[in-house]
């Protein structure tokens, strides 16, 4: 069963992209990862009910 879902940018140098030095440079950065964090809180809290 999914229960939600988290997304972020991440540096990418498949294919072509990397000729041009990747695409999403620096990703995932500090808010990414502060975003991350807060979302397995939300599902950790809703899994016990809190």
């Amino acid at each position: 069963m999914i229960v939600n879902e988290f997304s972020c940018k991440g540096f990418n140098t498949n294919s072509f992209i990397k000729f041009f030095g990747g695409m999403n440079k620096g990703r995932p950065n500090a808010e990414d990862l502060k975003h991350a964090e807060e979302f397995a809180q939300n599902l950790k809290q809703n899994a016990h009910g809190s």
